[in-house]
Order: structure tokens, then C-alpha cells, then sequence
């Protein structure tokens, strides 16, 4: 009698693990490649001879695959009372709009093709082992939750109270010197100068690494958004927001303010999770804008591209990073962090960006993108030292 009541409530057990997981692939930012666990990306090194950059792409998208995959695993044993020629078919029908779903909620717009395919293939790989393993409690239990620790292990955006504090310590010395801070470009020029002057001063002659984040935090919580610093689990001093929205309202890149915050924002996402999460969000909401906002802008987006490489260039490594901090304090070129957007459409709709551009793989968008590219390349000061 007790085992045929745990037979029973058991599939509802896992019924239930199966909402609060597909819950957190939808709030929870995705696993990063500078967040992924050291010993997963010296471990793909050393068995696949990889560079350092490719094991950390390879190590974040098997997190990536684990979380998704798991969702397979969990609906398969929430159907064990289910014979199992019914329960494959629902399983595997299910799981990947489920997956697709969780993407989709997560990233805030509708997947693009290549996401799409790594949630598909991952969710069904995940039911094919979940309805395999249905008679093996052991095997399913460790299964799931080495899958599960793996995941959440490579999700956090928590920033470490060291570099809170360092970021929050350089957004005041920025304020306390506002005064001495002009309006337009000139503003965005000072700003990026007495950031990483200060980051400079902060090195102790050692880890440069370490200041430019924080440096670049606190210029995308001022020039960027408030929610940066929510993105980073840390809340912000409401007492000066007041002060950091007269500063933002004030400084320009190229005479407008709106690219300084896509540059800030893309610079702070790709500390606080990666190169190319921070340019699908970027590219998220330019499509959300083609369908009823400002337009779908390659200019937004030369601005997004350009924050993104000014973090990889002033974090990458400790030449890197030195490197930086002497470019900027050696005096600083507009042209040198951004590229001229002379002749980028913007303002386009939902319909013109795919009918005249073939939306986003179409090739005028391809031949777009290599144009701001070829123009970015220009930029010095967002060239790495490999």
C-alpha cells in the first residue's frame, strides 16, 4: 500500500521539478563564456587541443545544452504511469516547444534559427535519455542532478561583492566629478578618461583586469541603464539616481545620446555574461522596434557592436587591459572607440526591413553587417592584443 501511494505521487514530483525548472531557463540569464567554470574549459582544452576562447564556447554551450536538455529528462519521468508507446510520442512533441518557449521568454523575442536548433536538438536529446532511463531511479537521479548543478553553475550574473564595491566606488568618483564633465561627445570622452584613469590608479601595478570591469559597470549603469546594476544582482543607491540621469541626459556619441546608452549597455552585458549574448540582445531590440518601436537601426546596432568589443578589449587579458588604460590616458579619439554611421538605414519597419533587406539573414543585412564591421575594424582602441 505505502509503495503503490510513492508510485503515485512521485510522477506529480517530478511534474512539479518540471515547472520550477522550465521557470528558471526562462529568469535566469544564460550560461556565459566568461563565466564558464574554469575546470570545464581547461578540461575541453586539454582533450581537444582547442584555444582557450574556443573551449570557453564549446564549455558554454554544453551548459547551455545540459539546461535545456534536462527539460526532456524531467517531462519523460513526470509520464512514467503512462505506458511508454504512449509517452514517447507526447514527450517528444513536447519537449522541444517547451524548449524553444523557455528561449524565447528568456531572451525576450522569438529565437533566431541558429537557437532554435541548439533548443530542438537539445530538448530531444534529452527526452530520448529521460525515456530510456525511465526504469533506473539511480541513473536518473544523478543524471539530473548533474545536469542541473551544471546549468545553474554557468547562469549567475552576481558579480562578486569585490567588484560591487570597486564599481560602485568608481560611479561615485565619476559623479563627485561631474562638474568637471562637459555635455555631447566631449562628455562621453571625459567620462571614458576619468573611468579608466581611475581603474588605472586602482591596478597596483598588477591585475588591470579587475578595474576596467569595474570601470565599465559603473560607465553602464550612468550612460547606460539603471537595470544594468539589476542584471548584476546589486541594487542601486536611489538617492542618486537624480544625479545619474542629469549626467546621461547630457553626453552624445556621434551628437546622440541614444547610442551612448546602446554602447554602455552592450559594454556592461558582455561583462556580466558574453560577447555574443550581448549582441543578441542587442539585435532582440532592434526586431522588437521593427514591429512598433523606433525601427529596426544598423546604427543601434554599430553602437551595440562597438560597446561589446570595447569590453572584450579592456578585459581580455592583462596586456589587454594594460593597453587600454595607456590609450585612454594618452588622450582620446571619438573615432578611435566608435566608427562614423554616415549612410546605416534606421527607422525601418517590421515589413521594410524584410522586404528590402531581406530581414535578418537576408543578404543586404549581410552586406550591412560587413560594412560596420569593416568600419569598426578601424576603430583602434577596439583591436585585442592576442
Amino acid at each position: 500500500m505505502q509503495e503503490n501511494k510513492l508510485a503515485h505521487y512521485v510522477p506529480m514530483a517530478w511534474a512539479l521539478l518540471l515547472v520550477v525548472w522550465c521557470a528558471l531557463l526562462c529568469f535566469v540569464p544564460d550560461p556565459r563564456p566568461l563565466g564558464a567554470p574554469d575546470w570545464a574549459v581547461d578540461g575541453i582544452r586539454s582533450v581537444l587541443k582547442v584555444s582557450e576562447t574556443a573551449s570557453r564556447v564549446l564549455a558554454t554551450i554544453a551548459l547551455r545544452t545540459s539546461g535545456l536538455s534536462l527539460i526532456g529528462v524531467i517531462l519523460s519521468l513526470s509520464l512514467t504511469r503512462i505506458p511508454m508507446k504512449t509517452a514517447a510520442p507526447i514527450v517528444l512533441s513536447l519537449t522541444p516547444i517547451l524548449a524553444v518557449l523557455c528561449q524565447w521568454i528568456n531572451y525576450g523575442y522569438f529565437p533566431i534559427f541558429l537557437q532554435i536548433q541548439l533548443g530542438v536538438a537539445s530538448a530531444i536529446v534529452g527526452a530520448l535519455v529521460g525515456l530510456a532511463l525511465r526504469r533506473s531511479w539511480i541513473s536518473i537521479g544523478s543524471l539530473v542532478i548533474l545536469l542541473a548543478g551544471a546549468y545553474l553553475w554557468g547562469t549567475n550574473t552576481r558579480i562578486s561583492d569585490d567588484l560591487a564595491n570597486d564599481a560602485r566606488t568608481t560611479g561615485e568618483y565619476l559623479l563627485a566629478n561631474a562638474d568637471v564633465v562637459p555635455g555631447g561627445d566631449a562628455g562621453f570622452a571625459k567620462l571614458l578618461e576619468l573611468a579608466f584613469s581611475f581603474a588605472e590608479d586602482n591596478s597596483h601595478g598588477s591585475d588591470a583586469i579587475h578595474p576596467n570591469k569595474a570601470a565599465i559597470l559603473a560607465l553602464g549603469v550612468i550612460l547606460g541603464e539603471d537595470r544594468v546594476a539589476k542584471v548584476a544582482q546589486r541594487p542601486i543607491q536611489l538617492s542618486r539616481i537624480p544625479e545619474i540621469d542629469a549626467m546621461r541626459n547630457r553626453i552624445t556619441l556621434r551628437g546622440r545620446n541614444d547610442l551612448v546608452r546602446h554602447f554602455w549597455v552592450s559594454a556592461a552585458l558582455a561583462i556580466l555574461s558574453d560577447e555574443n549574448r550581448s549582441m543578441t540582445v542587442g539585435i532582440g531590440k532592434e526586431m522588437m522596434d521593427a514591429n512598433g518601436g523606433s525601427g529596426f537601426s544598423f546604427v543601434d546596432l554599430t553602437a551595440d557592436r562597438a560597446g561589446t568589443l570595447l569590453a572584450v578589449a579592456a578585459t581580455k587579458n592583462q596586456s589587454n587591459a594594460r593597453s587600454m588604460q595607456t590609450r585612454i590616458s594618452q588622450g582620446i579619439d571619438i573615432g578611435d572607440f566608435f566608427p562614423s554611421i554616415d549612410g546605416l538605414p534606421e527607422g525601418l519597419t517590421s515589413d521594410e526591413f524584410q522586404s528590402d533587406y531581406g530581414g535578418l539573414g537576408g543578404k543586404e543585412t549581410r552586406r550591412l553587417s560587413q560594412e560596420i564591421e569593416r568600419r569598426i575594424a578601424a576603430c583602434k582602441a577596439l583591436q585585442t592584443i592576442d
